[in-house]
């Protein structure tokens, strides 16, 4: 059973992910935001506080596991291109199905897509390597 999936909140439609795609940046960030300044005697004064949220999740498909079919990405591509679209994404991680709500992260390219083949085929079953860009969001306050 494929567990890795990603689901649109407001609608509910659900794209199936292969569990084969890897967060390539799970352990480089932290939760901890801190700046550190100096008081005019010279007292390093460090400031302190956890991070609500923003943790990217690059989802990104080896050479050879983790693909794709054009199907599916163009069902990524729809989703990424609607605006303010918030989702749940499930995957594998540890041994165990990890859920967290994010969106696509367009302040880089959300989605990159290359055809296993090594060109370009409109079959709908061809296969794709993918790197998939999220950012993990919260409610709003």
């Amino acid at each position: 059973m494929i567990s890795t999936k990603l689901t649109n909140i407001a609608t509910s439609d659900v794209i199936v992910l292969s569990d084969g795609l890897y967060p390539s940046d799970e352990h480089n960030w932290s939760e901890i935001a801190s700046s550190q300044q100096r008081a005019l005697d010279g007292t390093l004064i460090i400031q302190q506080s956890v991070k609500k949220y923003g943790r990217p999740l690059t989802l990104q498909s080896p050479s050879d596991m983790g693909w794709l079919t054009r199907s599916t990405v163009n069902q990524l591509k729809a989703e990424r291109d609607k605006l303010a679209a918030v989702f749940w994404l499930d995957y594998l991680a540890d041994d165990t199905v990890r859920r967290v709500k994010v969106a696509f992260d367009h302040s880089q390219t959300p989605i990159e897509a290359k055809e296993v083949k090594g060109f370009n085929s409109p079959q709908l079953g061809d296969y794709f390597t993918v790197t998939l860009r999220f950012i993990e969001v919260g409610d709003a306050e």
